[in-house]
């Protein structure tokens, strides 16, 4: 495996290497084994970055070598092309007039022509080529579009001695020279939507029922080749469909759609359809898409994308682009094999998907058990590629290469893989009698919520294998005791501003999915075992999380108050269960208002900055950035919302109000341990001021409520910081009141 990655034109263009592009150019020109579109997006960028000059000279070097190995028409098409990419060039000019007269040689007026152009003079060369290329194409019967207005036209008479096209638009006929038509109209399909209306509106019904796709394609290419299937339904409801017809129309429009190479459909809620004038074969879908992939896990997106459409399709796989992503992974394993062994055998597997169904799949395992042959440590190299979706395949070649050595490598991997991961080890290590090393690993997982999720998630749903949960030596907080502890890891995240956004959005998606699996069968059946006191502890922690999102957030709600009807069923006129009263001091008013202010002005905009940059990427069906700023959003929203019903619900408290003949909300209460120990205060204020190490605790909380209502010398049963004991009511005082001077 020795193949090099090789820097392309491309890579030296966009790094500014002007030096190095031009021996790399030159060298592409004698070879002549670039591709042309390679060399042409090139110079594109050494245009766009201030090169221009240096484009079109060497565009005119390129052009000055086709001479000698292509025809006049080919190589006055790739002049064509090369002139609207760099900067004016008079040797460049000259050679595309010299192309011109000769290639269009026997044309009548072709001398009067260039003249009307301007590419002998001093017109823009976009202009003067564009003047060109309508005149010469141009014939009776073609239709065009205002450039001005959305008015169509019909040619109804070409003189190509004196350059003057007659047409017809709107009753009306005008007679132009070929710089006024270029200036004024373009060319159109006979088939766009707007020459239809305007020029043959009889010819519409015809063309809905018999090719949709083709009427789509009309409609498209006056949308600029692009439109939704919302605008589209507004469109033709009811100027040409009635609205009862739509849903079947739709349908067989779609599955036309679907099968036409000039369309791609994107998205949906509404479908967007894209035109491609070319056509799109199916490879010409995937190169950019690989090209784009930046890691082995996108990579293995694509490339299983690809293998599924050609399926699908019934198409033969090409071998072109199966080799372009042979000697790119091969290119990528060979790098990283010195630097990020990881990465290598990430890669390495990602080649044996492709090579699977081909005789060189034995050379791509062989690439991969080596790499796990020669890692230092491979259970560090598998933790790396956890995420991998063959993970589970690089298990099984480390099998095969450390038959002494994989299970105590799976008792490491274990805590920080994902749950497949975690569920293929453990039957693994089960099986093959070592199920001490399995119970150590597992006790593991609890011991950090951030490092080992997944695993935790995988604890929560419970291994396929029930034997699993019974091994001896298994010391694993029980579920009713893990569920708190996953929905507090989610709530710490959504507080800490320093969250990853990557964390944050991974964490979110692995607890929902955990709590909402199977239909919440799991979550309702540790709910339901777990007793009144815990329940609503657990009820008051998702009412208040903000991570869960609002179905998962409402149904796991729902689920509490279904196994709990007796916690819910009692009228609240106690003001401590009073939904519609939050309790609140000034300063945490002040900071409540501080905080929507703060979303209001400053997370909201940033947001909407990001919904924009993440959509001009493309492609929406596929861009994780922009669903997950859309889902920034709606939490945002959300946020506001409830911060602005809570504030319409804030009761302030005032400390000449504060009863403090028993427990209530703003009192200090000291409590002493009735073993002894020093004396501790605690005070209760809203949710608003809450703040543990302090010693401020919310009114709602469940250590709260057990206070509320004692009195001096009554006694309770808490757990502050070492486990529950029992603590006596020694004072309480006013919490709001200043200390006297």
């Amino acid at each position: 495996m020795s193949i090099m990655a090789e820097v392309t034109l491309i890579d030296l263009a966009e790094r500014g290497a002007v030096s190095a592009f031009e021996d790399r150019w030159l060298t592409a020109i004698e070879e002549n084994n670039t591709p042309r579109e390679e060399m042409l997006a090139a110079l594109d960028i050494l245009n766009r970055d201030g090169h221009g000059a240096n484009a079109a000279e060497l565009a005119w070097t390129w052009l000055t070598n086709e001479n000698e190995r292509a025809t006049p028409a080919e190589v006055l098409e790739l002049g064509r092309a090369c002139m609207l990419r760099c900067a004016d060039n008079p040797d460049m000019r000259a050679e595309m007039v010299r192309l011109y007269e000769q290639v269009y040689a026997e044309r009548p007026g072709i001398g009067r022509l260039m003249e009307l152009a301007g590419l002998k003079g001093n017109k823009s060369p976009r202009r003067a080529l564009r003047t060109l290329e309508i005149a010469l194409n141009v014939k009776e019967g073609d239709a065009l579009l205002s450039r001005s207005e959305e008015q169509a036209a019909r040619v109804i008479g070409v003189d190509h001695e004196n350059c003057l096209y007659t047409l017809k638009a709107g009753g009306v006929e005008q007679t132009l020279d070929a710089d006024e038509l270029a200036l004024k109209y373009d060319p159109v399909d006979a088939n766009d939507f707007r020459v239809l209306r305007q020029l043959a509106p009889e010819q519409i019904p015809e063309l809905m029922t018999k090719d949709p796709a083709g009427a789509v394609i009309g409609i498209l290419k006056s949308h600029r080749g692009r439109i939704d299937a919302d605008e589209l339904k507004h469109l033709l409801i009811p100027a040409v469909l009635p609205a009862e017809q739509w849903a079947g129309w739709w349908s067989k429009a779609r599955n036309a759609l679907k099968r036409c190479p000039h369309v791609v459909l994107e998205g949906r809620n509404p479908v967007s359809l894209v035109y491609d004038a070319q056509g799109r074969s199916l490879e010409d879908e995937i190169l950019p898409a690989w090209i784009k992939a930046e890691t082995p896990a996108q990579r293995l997106t694509v490339l299983d994308n690809y293998l599924r459409e050609a399926r699908g399709r019934k198409t033969q796989l090409q071998e072109s682009l199966l080799g372009r992503m042979r000697r790119d992974l091969s290119a990528r394993i060979e790098t990283a094999r010195r630097y990020s062994p990881g990465d290598a055998l990430a890669e390495a597997l990602v080649l044996e998907r492709l090579d699977e169904s081909t005789s060189k799949a034995a050379d791509a395992v062989s690439v991969a058990r080596a790499i796990l042959s020669e890692a230092s440590d491979p259970a560090d190299l598998l933790v790396r590629i956890k995420d991998s979706p063959r993970f589970v395949r690089s298990l099984e070649l480390l099998q095969e290469t450390r038959p002494e050595a994989w299970p105590e490598l799976f008792e490491r991997v274990i805590p920080r893989a994902t749950g497949e991961g975690c569920e293929w080890m453990a039957q693994a290590l089960l099986k093959g009698g070592h199920s001490a090393r399995l119970a150590a690993a597992m006790n593991r997982i609890p011991e950090d919520f951030l490092r080992h999720l997944d695993a935790v998630c995988w604890l929560w749903r419970g291994p396929a294998d029930p034997a699993i949960m019974a091994l001896d030596g298994l010391i694993l907080p029980p579920p009713r005791q893990l569920l708190p502890r996953l929905l507090e890891h989610l709530g710490q995240l959504v507080r800490q501003e320093s969250t990853p956004p990557d964390v944050l959005r991974d964490a979110r998606v692995k607890i929902r999915n955990a709590l909402s699996a199977n239909k919440y069968a799991r979550y309702r059946e540790v709910i339901t075992d777990m007793g009144d006191s815990l329940a609503f502890t657990v009820y008051w922690t998702i009412d208040r999380l903000e991570g869960l999102g609002q179905v998962v957030r409402e149904d796991t709600l729902n689920v509490i108050r279904a196994a709990y009807p007796r916690l819910f069923a009692q009228k609240r006129t106690d003001p401590w269960f009073d939904e519609s009263i939050i309790f609140c001091t000034n300063e945490g008013m002040n900071k409540r208002r501080e905080e929507l202010d703060h979303l209001l002005k400053v997370k909201i905009p940033q947001n909407a900055k990001a919904i924009g940059e993440a959509a001009s990427h493309g492609d929406l069906s596929e861009n994780s950035e922009y669903k997950f700023a859309l889902e920034e959003r709606d939490l945002l929203q959300a946020r506001v919302l409830r911060i602005q019903d809570e504030l319409g619900r804030a009761r302030m408290l005032a400390a000449q109000e504060i009863n403090t003949s028993a427990v209530d909300v703003g009192t200090r209460v000291t409590v002493v341990a009735v073993n002894g120990g020093a004396p501790r205060d605690l005070i209760i204020l809203g949710p608003w001021e809450s703040d543990m190490d302090k010693g401020i605790y919310n009114y709602r909380a469940p250590l709260c409520l057990k206070l509320k209502g004692l009195k001096v010398g009554d006694v309770v049963t808490l757990d502050l910081d070492s486990g529950e004991q029992s603590y006596r009511v020694e004072n309480i005082t006013n919490a709001l009141a200043r200390p006297a001077s």
